[in-house]
């Protein structure tokens, strides 16, 4: 009985290492994957503010179309109207054009 035991534990000892070691490896892997996610999805929020920012500096008319409150109308307060194709001659806007 006694030789049984000292088969078994330095076996049980290494297989319980081995155990331990492809754990500690599994979170380590886990946790820079956890990482690196989160900071991607910071460094993605920033580059679309920044990239709205650099738009809406870009085309004033663009962030004037989208001015208003959070429940509010997205419009400004005068929008332009539709110029049908008739009139698009004495119009002295640009317009929308429909096209049948």
């Amino acid at each position: 009985m006694k030789n049984k035991f000292q088969l078994i534990i330095p076996r049980l000892l290494v297989v319980t290492a081995i155990a331990g070691i492809a754990t500690l490896l599994i979170g380590t892997i886990f946790k820079v994957l956890l990482v690196t996610t989160i900071l991607f999805s910071i460094g993605t929020l920033v580059y679309s503010k920044i990239s709205r920012r650099r738009k809406h500096a870009d085309y004033p008319a663009y962030r004037a179309a989208f001015e208003g409150t959070i429940n509010g109308p997205y419009l400004t307060a005068n929008p332009q109207p539709i110029v049908p194709v008739q009139y698009v001659n004495r119009a002295s806007k640009p317009s929308i054009v429909p096209i049948y």
